[in-house]
């Protein structure tokens, strides 16, 4: 099974590099998505505002996103993936996650996103389920473990659809958050900047970019490599850390990859551009995020909060994105989408797809939550007076979970698929 999903993945892959290569842009010199002159273009030189929505929990299950428990908000989702491998065993737990993958994102998903007003998906990545060690210790890339990407990169294609690559969870940990960079909950450090590791995990962080580079680059559906997600420098720790990095890895993927754009957040969980010196590359685009419940500036979507990003696009003729937003009301999140198009900036909304909380923070596709799956998910997060589940039991509920996760299962709301994809 494993050799056909890298097959046809393969396949895929292959048919979608044929078709750049048939069909590369005259007269911009850049046939990809890229940046000019503080605005994003198409390879004709069409301005662009991307409506994107974000794809977790594919290929990164962060805890929160499908289950219930508060503890789930606070869980890595390698801890998640042990603990159920502790019930099943380590095969079929594996055997899990590659049918989850199968299962969440398809083509006629990426069909669905298309037929919604959709034109661009987020994808995060954790390293850790794509990277392979040789013997020698040199990093190399899973060709089954990427062949999710492998199919998004080609369904983007088919359907018009750009796919931004994000490391959502560095080497070590770019950030000090367990859902978020993979980090354990009881030793929440940001190994990329701080420890005996830390030069290391840069060094990894830099191959692992080069590898994907070297991948993709002749896919004209990828719209950029989005290098961090969210980092966040340990207090002592110099700014000019987190630019060296930058700089690493832009020269690496420059190396294999002239074309895509690369896309660079700010620190303090990419808020924070001002260290940033004017960008040594031409094809830059600076992301940033923003949730009410964690910004108090932006309870109400308001141009004041905006006003220091769009200074920064001003001064540095860099194109802007909002690369997350959500979590939130109706009403809040098409008052965001209608603030960044009046300010010709694009959105990815988080996410697309999540367990239904119930709490009048819509999501555009809703996951009912099965009865055994969230006996299962709350021994795997630890919550409270949650026993360990028999075998039966902890199957029962991946199954339910399985079919769950499929969109055509999922409750969809049409009015904030709407809002959120406007034109």
């Amino acid at each position: 099974m494993r050799t056909l999903r890298m097959i046809g993945a393969i396949a895929l892959l292959l048919a979608a590099l044929t078709a750049a290569t048939q069909s590369r842009a005259q007269g911009t010199g850049n046939a990809m998505l890229h940046a000019d002159d503080g605005a994003l273009v198409t390879a004709e030189g069409a301005p662009v505002q991307l409506r994107c929505v974000n794809l977790s929990p594919w290929l990164d299950p962060e805890p929160y996103l499908i289950g219930k428990a508060l503890r789930g908000l606070t869980r890595s989702p390698s801890e998640i993936k042990q603990k159920l491998a502790d019930v099943v065993g380590a095969t079929d737990a594996e055997a899990f996650w590659r049918q989850w993958e199968d299962a969440f994102m398809t083509r006629a998903d990426f069909a669905r996103l298309e037929a919604q007003g959709f034109d661009c998906v987020r994808l995060p990545i954790n390293y850790k389920s794509i990277v392979a060690r040789s013997p020698s210790g040199a990093v190399e890339l899973d060709d089954a473990a990427l062949a999710p990407i492998d199919h998004a990169v080609a369904w983007g294609g088919e359907y018009h659809i750009y796919v931004i690559l994000d490391l959502h969870a560095a080497p070590g940990g770019q950030n000090p958050v367990s859902t978020v960079s993979d980090v354990p909950s009881d030793n929440a450090v940001a190994q990329l900047w701080t420890g005996p590791e830390a030069r290391a995990n840069q060094k990894m962080t830099v191959e692992v970019w080069r590898a994907l580079a070297a991948r993709y680059a002749r896919a004209r559906s990828v719209g950029g490599y989005d290098l961090l997600n969210e980092p966040a420098l340990p207090s002592g720790v110099p700014k000019d850390e987190l630019i060296h990095l930058y700089d690493s890895i832009t020269a690496a993927i420059r190396s294999v990859d002239p074309g895509h754009t690369i896309i660079l957040e700010g620190d303090a969980y990419a808020h924070d551009f001002s260290f940033f010196p004017p960008p040594t590359d031409s094809n830059v685009m600076y992301e940033f995020h923003e949730y009410s419940l964690l910004n108090s500036a932006w309870r109400k979507p308001n141009q004041k909060a905006l006003d220091p990003f769009l200074k920064l696009r001003t001064e540095r003729h860099v194109p802007l994105w909002l690369g997350e937003f959500g979590e939130e009301t109706f009403d809040w999140q098409a008052q965001m989408v209608q603030l960044m198009k009046n300010n010709r900036i694009g959105w990815a909304v988080w996410p697309w797809k999540r367990i239904d909380l119930g709490n009048g923070h819509p999501a555009v596709e809703s996951i009912d939550l099965p009865d055994a799956w969230e006996k299962l998910f709350r021994y795997l997060v630890g919550a409270w007076f949650s026993g360990k589940p028999d075998r039966a039991s902890a199957e029962r509920g991946m199954a339910q979970m399985l079919e769950a996760i499929r969109t055509e299962n999922c409750t969809e709301s049409g009015l904030l698929a709407k809002a959120l994809s406007a034109r």
